[in-house]
């Protein structure tokens, strides 16, 4: 009759099993937060990404055709427009015609809720355009609650 080796599968303890089972569970918290920090900074480097797409975008059409707030909404991607602020000017400070400051601000949120802690707080970024020509308008907001917009 065959027997197995001792170590083998078949003649493994109860007590081995038992210590599968703790690893098991030491490393699921691990693998886990990992996994739901990838879905929540990758959202967020999503959203970091439309909003400087957006403000780019608001910036070229603020001074081809001066509507910088649609312009923005329009190319905002991913990001829900109510949240969306913005503000612009033109800079002439360093002689006419000026530049286009354009700053954009969006709320930070954790998609999952495990990082709400880390992600607490708003996006902004800035884009500067040159402009060519006299500026259609030179300033505005739309839901602004953040600092200056300068240069």
């Amino acid at each position: 009759m065959f027997r197995y080796p001792p170590g083998s599968p078949r003649q493994r303890s109860d007590r081995q099993r038992g210590a599968a089972a703790v690893e098991f569970a030491l490393i699921v918290p691990l693998l886990l937060s990992l996994l739901l920090g990838v879905i929540d900074f990758g959202m967020a480097f999503g959203q970091y990404v439309s909003l400087q797409g957006a403000a780019r975008e608001a910036a070229r059409q603020g001074i081809v055709l001066g509507d910088v707030v649609a312009s923005a909404n329009t190319a905002k991607g991913v990001l829900d427009s109510s949240k969306l602020e913005v503000r612009f000017a033109v800079d002439v400070t360093a002689g006419a015609p000026g530049v286009m400051v354009v700053c954009l601000r969006y709320p930070r949120t954790s998609l999952t809720g495990f990082f709400n802690w880390t992600l607490n707080g708003h996006f902004q970024t800035k884009a500067l355009m040159r402009m060519e020509g006299t500026a259609l308008v030179t300033a505005g907001l739309k839901s602004w609650t953040g600092g200056l917009c300068t240069k």
